[in-house]
């Protein structure tokens, strides 16, 4: 317990960035597969605004393309999960399903989250440095109920953001929990935005 009068921090948020370390051969696999895909495929309207979401069955069509990143997202989320349930040196797994998103310029995503999943993750393979736009955006999940009551405090030395916003690059991946709220700004890129989606769902638990 902390001193008297000592402030501690409870109910974190994780959020893990990681940059794969052999990215540039499978950006360079993943990007055809996906600019390919979009030809053929009409894709689906999510949060996407402006932009191409292909249907939830990457991991069918890009299989051995996506298998590194899909392999790090899920040691990620290992790495950073307890289960209380399972019997010692037992893993329960993830189920797994995942997607791709192409954004031309003046695409971008609304506010959304995944719900009825466990972890989220997005792994960038085209991204243009020097464009401006494409700014991943998580919201602080108790911002309403705190704005409702005062919306011009904030708790000293807790984090005082209701925003935070990460300017990813090609090789980029990102695990979040799939009930935080994120949106991504308009991009302004002359090449398209390139990125996978992955979502990890908690199965049952064999008994």
């Amino acid at each position: 317990m902390a001193a008297d009068g000592q402030a501690e921090l409870f109910f974190a948020t994780p959020i893990l960035v990681d940059r794969l370390a052999d990215a540039a051969a499978i950006n360079a696999a993943l990007a055809p597969l996906v600019m390919a895909r979009r030809g053929a495929d009409p894709g689906l309207t999510r949060s996407n605004v402006g932009s191409w979401h292909s249907g939830t069955d990457l991991l069918q069509w890009a299989a051995e393309a996506v298998r590194p990143a899909v392999a790090r997202a899920v040691a990620l989320a290992d790495a950073n999960t307890r289960d209380l349930e399972a019997r010692p040196g037992e893993r329960r797994g993830w189920l797994l399903e995942a997607w791709a998103n192409v954004t031309e310029a003046g695409g971008s995503n609304a506010a959304h989250h995944h719900g009825g999943c466990y972890w989220s993750a997005v792994y960038y393979v085209q991204i243009d440095p020097e464009a401006a736009g494409g700014e991943l955006f998580f919201e602080d999940p108790r911002g309403p109920r705190l704005d409702m009551h005062a919306p011009s405090l904030r708790f000293r030395d807790a984090g005082g953001e209701q925003l935070v916003s990460m300017r990813p690059e090609a090789g980029t991946l990102v695990l979040f929990p799939s009930w935080l709220v994120h949106r991504v700004a308009p991009w302004q890129g002359r090449e398209p935005r390139i990125s996978i989606a992955i979502n990890l769902t908690a199965p049952p638990l064999r008994r």
